[in-house]
């Protein structure tokens, strides 16, 4: 009889090897389906931003780059690299996504990085903010700034 006594490191690794591969998938679904990955991401954004109300109106810019920092940290092809700011603005700075789940997908660096603008712009825009996104060499820029 096989062994289902898994540890919590394998767990995590098979999880966020998922949550990496869904997300390309659907992103590649979308752009096949409606031309763009906009439709999907915007409307992912919408459902996932009323789950960040606990963080209340008047939310720091920080605390919610911190917790997009989490979220990429549990993507098998994301990582939060830097985290500077304070309540009123926050930039976080994301390596990634890794080529080898872009070639896998059939997604691009562009498609990823407009599914994370427009997904976390919509959270922002909930907790009264603003999300400017850029990439360079460093990687994935976002920037919360309240209104």
């Amino acid at each position: 009889m096989a062994n289902l006594d898994f540890n919590n490191d394998e767990i995590l690794e098979q999880a966020r090897g998922d949550s990496a591969a869904v997300w390309h998938l659907a992103a590649r679904w979308a752009r096949e389906r409606d031309g763009s990955v906009d439709g999907w991401a915007s409307f992912v954004g919408r459902e996932f931003a009323p789950t960040w109300d606990s963080m209340g109106d008047d939310a720091s810019a920080l605390d919610v780059a911190r917790q997009v920092g989490l979220i990429m940290a549990g993507q098998a092809d994301m990582r939060p690299k830097e985290l500077t700011g304070d309540a009123s603005r926050a930039d976080l700075l994301v390596e990634g996504p890794d080529p080898e789940y872009l070639d896998q997908a059939g997604t691009t660096t562009e498609e990823i990085d407009r599914t994370q603008q427009l997904v976390f712009a919509a959270i922002a825009e909930r907790r009264g903010m603003t999300l400017e996104c850029r990439r360079d060499e460093s990687g994935f820029h976002m920037a919360f700034a309240r209104r």
